[in-house]
């Protein structure tokens, strides 16, 4: 060695702007919850009618509407939890729970929308399978993200399953596999990135923040699994994670 060359670079402001981000976007969307709450709760009241008759076209716009809050409020539970992961702040409640279970409720759960499409969702648990200790509102959070991704890049008449099994000791394997249109391979690699939104859906389909898998991966990790994507063009997709017994 001859010689060196040394290169500092000062981020305090960097990781000053980058906190200070995290916690704006935690506030922000805490204040939006409760005006959406409010809207959502009076909007369940009028189409129950409680209030009085509907006309059609009234229980339709307003069915719309409904819709779109849901969605609203999915956008920003995507957002408050990114903004947990990222600054550490998120904990699983863990406790012993039946897999088989969570995924009979997630699947039943999607089912009414898969069914808007004509896809099929199908379960291959295997029998006796061992409890796993988890946080179960997240394990469930997991399969919603992968089952409705599934949901919106398989054409009609197309076929999600749902596998789980244990395929080395101490472990739990859980696969969502659909017949959609599948990932070409330069964007295989993309796919858990932040704000990144892969493949071609029909306009009318639930667009989302591009933040989905990202949180997915996260919470697979903070389990101490892993997950990973199998794609071919026009082949379909599989997305695997592993759970530890």
């Amino acid at each position: 060695t001859v010689g060196m060359v040394s290169v500092l670079s000062d981020i305090t402001r960097q990781k000053e702007l980058e906190r200070m981000k995290t916690g704006f976007v935690a506030s922000v969307s805490h204040e939006l919850r409760t005006p959406l709450i409010a809207i959502d709760k009076s909007l369940q009241l009028i189409l129950s009618k409680t209030t009085g008759s509907l006309t059609e076209t009234q229980e339709q716009f307003l069915t719309i509407a409904e819709r779109n809050l849901k969605r609203l409020s999915r956008l920003i539970d995507d957002l408050l939890d990114m903004s947990k992961l990222e600054a550490g702040k998120m904990t699983l409640k863990r406790q012993p729970a039946s897999l088989e279970k969570i995924i009979a409720d997630s699947v039943f759960a999607l089912d009414n929308w898969a069914k808007t499409k004509f896809i099929t969702i199908e379960k291959n648990v295997a029998a006796a399978l061992p409890e796993v200790n988890v946080d179960a509102d997240r394990l469930t959070q997991i399969l919603n993200n992968l089952m409705g991704n599934a949901i919106k890049f398989t054409p009609a008449h197309g076929t999600i399953t749902v596998t789980a099994a244990v395929k080395k000791p101490g472990e739990v394997e859980i696969s969502v596999r659909d017949t959609g249109i599948g990932i070409s391979p330069e964007n295989l690699g993309k796919v858990f990135d932040k704000f990144y939104q892969v493949g071609e859906r029909v306009s009318t389909d639930i667009s989302g923040t591009g933040l989905g898998l990202s949180i997915v991966k996260e919470l697979v990790e903070l389990h101490g699994g892993k997950i990973w994507v199998d794609s071919d063009k026009g082949q379909g997709t599989t997305f695997t994670f592993t759970l530890p017994v």
